[in-house]
């Protein structure tokens, strides 16, 4: 019989406090600002499917595991979506955190409501195509349709959306 102790215990539940922690930060403060390019997330699942396709493979040869059709099926699929998941987060905390080119450059916009995620306005980007660009980050009028002058940080990952400034 195994005995726990209370450091293993609390270990665990700081652990798993900071994930959530991490993963709340990401939401409110990083996903919002940041797009990741659309050839990163390309390769991106290039490698989940990679990666997943030998996690299965030395799971599979495990002789514990129930080699069902439904298994064989729904477990790669599983793998893939998980771990894609894990590269795109890592991808934009990258893009957050490295440093970048500061461009600028203006664009009409049009006025966005979110409904599960922060109302601002659509822009036409001239790299990734439209862009929503959240409120928060917004200066002047966002409700009438206009002109916007764009500050955005971009390197060879994605861009990071700093402030937007409409007139």
């Amino acid at each position: 019989m195994k005995k726990y102790s209370y450091f293993q215990l609390f270990s665990y539940v700081f652990s798993i406090l900071f994930i959530i922690a991490v993963f709340f930060y990401w939401k409110i403060e990083i996903k919002e600002y940041v797009i990741v390019s659309n050839v990163s997330i390309k390769i991106a699942l290039g490698i989940s499917v990679i990666v997943s396709l030998v996690c299965f493979f030395f799971i599979y040869k495990k002789p514990t595991f129930n080699k069902e059709i439904k298994n064989l099926l729904i477990f790669p699929l599983a793998l893939i979506m998980i771990i894609f998941i894990l590269v795109y987060f890592i991808l934009s905390n990258i893009v957050y955190f490295t440093s970048g080119e500061i461009s600028s450059y203006k664009s009409s916009y049009s006025y966005v409501e979110g409904r599960r995620s922060c109302s601002g306005i659509k822009i036409n980007d001239e790299s990734e195509g439209e862009v929503k660009i959240c409120a928060k980050i917004v200066h002047g009028n966002i409700y009438e349709t206009g002109n916007a002058e764009v500050l955005k940080k971009t390197n060879a990952i994605g861009f990071e959306l700093i402030s937007a400034k409409t007139y």
